[in-house]
C-alpha cells in the first residue's frame, strides 16, 4: 500500500472521529469537529499531491480518494445539518449530485475500467464547500453570498463530469 492510499484510509478513519467529537458534549467540541475536518481536507490534499509529485498513482487511490472526499463532505454537512448551521436543502442537493455521479462512475467503470479524474471544477467546488463548511460552523460571515458561489462552481463541476462520463461510455476502444 502507498503512503497516499494510506493518508486516504486515514481520512476515512477520521470520519467516525469527527461525528463523536461534532456530538460530544466536550467543551469547544465544534472548534475541535471543524479543526478535525479541516485536517481531513489538508490530507486530502497531501495524498494528491504526494500520488503525483512520486508517481505513486493507484487504480486503488483513484478509486478510493474521491469516496473519501464524498463520505467526509457528506457527513459533515448532514451533522451540521441536524445542528441547524446548514440548510436540508443543501444536503438533499449534494447527495442527488453525488449519487449521481457515483453511479455514472460505477457504469463507466464496469464498461471499460475507466476513472473519471478529479478536474478544475471539481476541485473549486470542494475548496470552495470546505470554506461554506468552516464558515457556517464557525463564523456565519459569507453564508448566502457564498452558498450561491458554491452551487453555481458544483452545477459546473457537476456538468463538466457528466459531460466526460457522456463522452466516455460511448468509447468503443476500452470495451
Amino acid at each position: 500500500m502507498t503512503i497516499p492510499n494510506i493518508i486516504t484510509l486515514i481520512r476515512f478513519l477520521l470520519i467516525p472521529l469527527y461525528i463523536a467529537v461534532n456530538f460530544s458534549s466536550a467543551a469547544n467540541a465544534n472548534e475541535i469537529a471543524i479543526s478535525i475536518f479541516i485536517v481531513a481536507m489538508f490530507l486530502d490534499a497531501l495524498d494528491g499531491f504526494i500520488a503525483r509529485r512520486f508517481n505513486m498513482i493507484t487504480e486503488l487511490g483513484k478509486m478510493m480518494d474521491p469516496i473519501a472526499d464524498k463520505c467526509t463532505m457528506i457527513t459533515v454537512v448532514s451533522c451540521l445539518v441536524a445542528k441547524g448551521k446548514i440548510s436540508p436543502w443543501l444536503l438533499g442537493f449534494i447527495l442527488i449530485k453525488e449519487l449521481t455521479m457515483m453511479i455514472c462512475g460505477a457504469f463507466i467503470y464496469k464498461k471499460g475500467k475507466i476513472v473519471i479524474p478529479a478536474n478544475k471544477f471539481g476541485k473549486a467546488a470542494t475548496f470552495l464547500l470546505t470554506f461554506y463548511i468552516v464558515d457556517c460552523a464557525l463564523f456565519k460571515w459569507y453564508t448566502y453570498e457564498l452558498l450561491f458561489v458554491v452551487i453555481g462552481v458544483m452545477l459546473l463541476a457537476f456538468l463538466s463530469y457528466v459531460h466526460h462520463y457522456i463522452k466516455n461510455y460511448g468509447r468503443k476502444d476500452h470495451v
